[in-house]
């Protein structure tokens, strides 16, 4: 019986050392967790915003087309056949298409970095866990062998 007497403070340190390495990776996934959550929200924003910034886009450019259809309407342009009044129409709708280009190119290079951002933190958490894990292994043994 002595021998099972020795063993039980030396369990019980394992046992909460294993209860806080424990607690600590449910708390780390947890962050990750919300990370995560904050980053497809943050995404999903940037996706509305590009969709509505796009159908106002479109918006305008019909508009413009249409007042540029009704006032060369009205000087006898289009009826003519004029190859002038086409152009015009094509330059505002390549203007448009540049410009969601454009905010297309820069929604994504926001996607990435949030990317990028979630990926560090996530592997920043993963590494802290498992540092505070080695740590609290290495404190264990320490006391254990009496350093």
């Amino acid at each position: 019986m002595g021998g099972f007497t020795s063993i039980v403070p030396i369990a019980a340190s394992v046992l909460q050392a294993g209860q806080r390495i424990e607690a600590n990776r449910a708390s780390t996934q947890n962050q990750i967790a919300r990370n995560e959550a904050a980053r497809q929200a943050e995404l999903a924003d940037i996706a509305a915003q590009q969709k509505q910034e796009d159908a106002e886009r479109a918006d305008t450019l019909r508009r413009q087309q249409a007042g540029i259809r009704a006032r060369q309407g009205a000087s006898g342009l289009i009826a003519g056949g004029s190859g002038s009044a086409s152009a015009v129409l094509a330059g505002y709708e390549k203007a448009a298409m540049q410009d969601q280009e454009t905010d297309q190119a820069a929604a994504m290079r926001k996607r990435n970095q949030i990317n990028q951002q979630a990926s560090w933190r996530e592997k920043s958490l993963l590494r802290s866990a498992q540092d505070d894990t080695v740590a609290r292994l290495s404190a264990w043994f320490s006391r254990r062998d009496g350093f």
